[in-house]
């Protein structure tokens, strides 16, 4: 005997079925993603890690090789090599951001661009741990690249300010939005993540594109090695270390 639903029912049915999913908080955003990128919880382990990569700007038909190197606490160094200009190097030693090229010569970073460094030489980073932020708050639900995703506005302990955007299928960050400091001053750049694979059990992103003033950077990783890196992989060029005032 087949039992009918009164009209009342129908449309309450209907009226719980329209009902969104409870909104996620940025803390349970933030969970979910350490736990996708990390599921074994190897990051808090790692003593280095040497990337290597190239880079390009396809509107100038520009390829290089790149070589970043983080060694524990909080160090790092990057190292890109353009054909015909030269070596294009930057790192944090800890306390200070750094910059030396052929253009503008070795000079010690400041403002956004000096958090940036200092926040991406901490490997918690990697997870976007809580206690990297003195505040995270959402922000919305966007589609980035076919994918919706949630966006949380973190205020970084450093100062720095970013939203990023975690997917809501995988928890990983697929987009982030910062300023960051040009020829001509700050600007906003956009930055879209993808090409994820695990490397020893940790879920990164194999391909970076960059977008700021109408021009595209693309990072595409072609190897990833954890483990102890010597001292001298992040050691301050000489140069740079003429402009660090002593105490």
């Amino acid at each position: 005997m087949k039992v009918r639903r009164s009209a009342p029912f129908l449309v309450l049915a209907l009226l719980l079925a329209a009902v969104p999913l409870r909104a996620q908080t940025a803390e349970e955003v933030l969970a979910r993603h350490a736990k996708a990128v990390d599921p074994e919880g190897k990051v808090g382990s790692i003593e280095g890690m040497k990337m290597t990569a190239t880079f390009e700007i396809p509107s100038m038909g520009m390829s290089a090789t790149m070589v970043a190197v983080q060694r524990r606490p909080n160090q790092s160094a990057v190292l890109i090599g353009i054909p015909g200009i030269g070596e294009m190097r930057q790192g944090f030693d800890g306390t200070n951001a750094w910059a030396s090229d052929p253009m503008q010569g070795p000079r010690l970073m400041t403002g956004p661009e000096a958090s940036s460094m200092s926040d991406g030489a901490d490997f918690r980073g990697l997870t976007r741990a809580a206690d990297l932020f003195s505040a995270s708050e959402v922000v919305g639900e966007v589609e980035v690249d076919g994918q919706k995703c949630i966006r949380i506005k973190h205020t970084w302990k450093s100062g720095r300010v970013s939203t990023d955007c975690y997917s809501t299928a995988t928890w990983l960050v697929i987009e982030s939005i910062a300023k960051q400091q040009g020829p001509q001053g700050e600007m906003e750049a956009v930055s879209r993540f993808s090409d994820f694979k695990p490397v020893n059990g940790i879920v990164m992103a194999h391909k970076t594109t960059m977008a700021m003033m109408n021009m595209q950077q693309v990072i595409t990783i072609t190897s990833v090695e954890f483990g102890p890196q010597p001292e001298s992989a992040v050691a301050v060029p000489a140069e740079v270390q003429a402009l660090i005032k002593k105490p």
